[in-house]
């Protein structure tokens, strides 16, 4: 995984981890910070291992979150979690294919 990349799933992986925790804090969700914590640590553990595999689950993560916030957004219109996660959901998930792709070309 080159740096940028690395970085950008870095962040998600974090961001992850806080969203689940704000949403069991706020609205005592356990499905939250089951979620969150046990995607955000597989995200960061990919970033951690140097294999090709880790653009496949980082990708992977960030379509399917993706997909899962787009349809609470369209449900609730709500900026706050959905609108946000969907976002670094989509962003992550371009950035981190888009480098796959570029060091598939090498």
């Amino acid at each position: 995984m080159d740096k940028f990349s690395k970085l950008v799933s870095l962040i998600y992986g974090v961001m992850l981890i806080l969203g689940g925790l704000m949403g069991f804090l706020k609205a005592h969700s356990k499905v939250s910070l089951l979620t969150g914590a046990v995607s955000g640590l597989v995200v960061l553990l990919s970033c951690k291992v140097q294999a090709k595999s880790s653009y496949l689950y980082v990708s992977a993560i960030s379509l399917v979150l993706a997909g899962f916030f787009s349809y609470r957004f369209a449900q609730n219109h709500a900026f706050m979690p959905a609108g946000l996660m969907l976002i670094l959901s989509t962003t992550t998930f371009c950035i981190v294919s888009l480098s796959w792709f570029k060091s598939k070309k090498k």
